[in-house]
């Protein structure tokens, strides 16, 4: 009698696998079986193999592989002048303000189209904004170019915004909440969706804030805003409401499980104990507040919100830093150490986690992705094998990939069991062209925005 094997459209063969299931086994000689787009089996080789018949099958021979990175905060379209922004001042508006007002459908797709390039190279399958696009179908299309998964939307705020004209009547926001909601809905199996994105940090009023969680409970969406990015934004609200920013949330009424937080810097104890108990969830955000010296490290209690249980995820933020979850891993796991001399303040472990399955439960996605498990989407990173920061080549790599491998051997991407990069090149689109088309915009923004150069640097001849 012949033996019953299941048809696959994929296995992978032979991988050194962190799954970051339930158990968080790690499988010395794993594989992965994918149909439609899901895991359908994954387990030691010697398992798996024998029980599927599989139309493609790739020897991986020992190559690490773990879920697809989640950048649970990026903003995309402001990459086209991420190298233009001042080096010696936190207010970037000089640049950003002009960039927006000025900003054409061509930058906006450009924009987020280097920065998906950037986040598939660099490990990541999906992505999330607080809304700042300002041509959505611009974002969408570059998202579906390269292939990876993205919750974009427009910006929406009703409050004054030091970027001036950015804001809108609420009807408005609301309105293009519900559209987006509509033209790219949450649910189902598309690449590209939205959510409820605001912009947060006081720039929303209270009747927007609650709109936006009735909108988010009728459509099962998560509300995703910045939060407690800077000490001004918690002064505003001592002042207005003599109370501090997320005790004005819980007044409100929005703090819940379908509430995400990003940055959250300057959040006290008591505000942790309130985010713990609604069980809302937060994104930290390393280089971004690095870069301008905003505090996360210095008085961010971001290993006390852990603690608590509270699901921290990890993003990149915009162009004050890369699109690269591996690094910010790698800032969570130390610099924290390095600030209240204590070892281990956030473990590699839990950084990965932060990297990966607490992106998912931040975007209200850990159904799908952040984890290799049966029934989850096939979003998986493949390293390449001979790689001198992979070695030695012990059984558990954690450690080696948190603290040493970080993003740079990523060889091999896939999202929904589609190959996105594949040797590390781009298989979806033609890349040169597009590197091309980003060299002629730069110089022409950079000629648009004519940005003035600080005392002292270098000169350019």
């Amino acid at each position: 009698m012949t033996e019953h094997r299941d048809a696959v459209d994929l296995l992978l063969r032979h991988g050194r696998i962190i799954t970051m299931d339930g158990h968080r086994r790690i499988l010395r000689d794993g594989a992965i079986a994918v149909r439609d787009g899901r895991i359908v089996a994954i387990g030691p080789d010697a398992e798996v193999a024998p029980g599927v018949d599989a139309k493609v099958t790739r020897d991986l021979a020992g190559a690490l592989v773990h879920p697809g990175f989640v950048d649970a905060h990026a903003h995309t379209g402001m990459d086209l002048i991420r190298g233009l922004t001042p080096d010696g001042s936190r207010d970037w508006t000089a640049v950003e303000t002009p960039f927006f007002h000025s900003l054409t459908r061509d930058d906006e797709y450009l924009g987020t189209l280097l920065a998906c390039m950037e986040m598939v190279a660099n490990g990541i399958t999906t992505y999330a904004d607080t809304g700042s696009s300002f041509d959505l179908a611009a974002t969408a299309e570059a998202i579906d170019t390269v292939g990876m998964k993205g919750i974009p939307g427009v910006f929406v705020a009703d409050m004054p915004l030091e970027s001036e004209g950015l804001d809108r009547p609420l009807p408005e926001c609301l309105q293009r909440l519900e559209t987006q909601l509509d033209c790219y809905p949450f649910h189902g199996p598309q690449r590209v969706r939205c959510a409820v994105t605001i912009a947060g940090m006081g720039t929303c009023s209270d009747e927007l804030l609650k709109q936006s969680k009735v909108l988010a409970d009728e459509r099962r969406v998560p509300v995703i805003m910045h939060q407690s990015w800077g000490e001004e934004e918690v002064e505003a609200a001592l002042e207005q409401y003599g109370k501090r920013p997320v005790e004005h949330l819980a007044d409100v009424g929005i703090l819940a499980e379908n509430l995400t937080l990003v940055h959250m810097i300057r959040a006290n104890d008591a505000e942790v104990a309130l985010v713990a108990a609604h069980g809302a969830r937060v994104i930290h955000c390393p280089s971004a507040s690095i870069r301008r010296s905003m505090g996360a490290f210095r008085v961010g209690r971001f290993p006390e919100m852990l603690a608590a249980g509270i699901p921290v995820a990890l993003g990149s933020d915009g162009h004050s830093g890369k699109h690269d979850v591996a690094r910010q891993a790698y800032l969570a796991a130390t610099v924290h150490r390095e600030m209240r001399n204590a070892v281990p303040t956030i473990s590699a472990q839990t950084a990965l986690e932060m990297a990966t399955i607490n992106g998912a439960i931040a975007l209200g996605m850990e159904q799908e992705i952040g984890s290799l498990e049966p029934g989850k989407r096939a979003d998986v990173v493949v390293h390449a094998r001979n790689r001198p920061e992979l070695r030695p080549s012990f059984s558990d790599p954690v450690a080696n990939l948190v603290y040493h491998a970080l993003a740079q051997g990523v060889e091999t991407v896939l999202v929904d069991g589609e190959v996105v990069l594949d040797g590390g090149q781009f298989t979806r689109f033609d890349a040169e062209a597009a590197y091309a088309r980003l060299d002629a915009v730069a110089a022409e923004i950079e000629q648009r925005l004519s940005p003035s150069r600080g005392e002292g640097d270098w000169p350019i001849v």
